[in-house]
């Protein structure tokens, strides 16, 4: 076995990260330092999405699996919305349109895209890549282009840490400038505020630290895994409610 983390144990190290940000939305939305930990969790996602597009026997059936996903696993979002209107009671933290595997699937699409058309024309690769992006954005996908964006980041940059950390401050920099703008406009004067985004950063060393081996082959598992801590946190919440 090579030093490092392989892709099972970096998957793992996201999915308790995500439990954490999740349970921090829902039970304790004044404490940060669960928001915090949980900004590790979309990057190495991010990441095994660029890694999938160059490993996977077909970009297509991995492209419809995530848009399939994207669908059903809508359901626990939908079913807190709906709770919330019901019984008239805060949310559970859900915030956007759309769910993370709505966000992968686009940031495949915009990968497949650039790909694909980067031979006949750079600038027409970019194009198409950033309409996916803005698509992502206008639709109200979780993390929305800057997720998107942050998949193509990883693909741009794929076996180069150094290109990797520097297209992940870029992409923070472009970000963290384009909110300060429209912070700027929309109260015309500045103020300072939370960038928790900016914790992300802190999943390039562990990415890093990939080994390129794949380790247990529980593919599946990570696909359901979502869905399933949502409705277990969703159900915990429900009952607490009750007493």
């Amino acid at each position: 076995m090579k030093k490092g983390l392989n892709g099972f144990q970096l998957k793992i190290i996201a999915c308790i990260a995500m439990v954490i940000d999740h349970v921090g939305a829902v039970f304790y939305p004044h404490m940060e330092i669960f928001r915090i930990i949980g900004r590790l969790a979309f990057p190495i996602f991010a990441f095994f999405i660029a890694e999938g597009f160059f490993h996977t026997r077909s970009v297509k059936k991995y492209l419809a699996r995530l848009g399939a996903c994207a669908v059903v696993f809508q359901i626990p979002d939908w079913f807190s919305r709906i709770y919330s209107a019901v019984f008239n009671v805060p949310g559970f933290g859900v915030n956007y349109k759309f769910n993370i595997f709505a966000t992968l699937f686009f940031g495949l699409l915009a990968i497949l895209l650039y790909d694909r058309f980067k031979a006949k024309s750079v600038w027409l690769s970019w194009a198409l890549a950033a309409a996916v992006a803005v698509t992502a954005e206008i639709t109200g996908a979780d993390y929305g282009a800057y997720g998107v964006l942050y998949i193509t980041v990883f693909y741009l940059t794929r076996e180069n840490v150094n290109k990797m950390i520097s297209g992940v401050l870029t992409l923070h920099v472009v970000f963290t400038v384009y909110d300060f703008a429209i912070r700027l406009s929309h109260a015309r004067a500045v103020f300072f505020y939370n960038p928790l985004q900016l914790y992300s950063l802190l999943a390039v060393p562990l990415i890093a630290l990939y080994n390129r081996e794949r380790g247990y082959k529980l593919k599946y598992f990570f696909y359901v895994f979502y869905p399933l801590h949502l409705i277990i946190i969703y159900v915990i919440y429900w009952l607490v409610q009750l007493k």
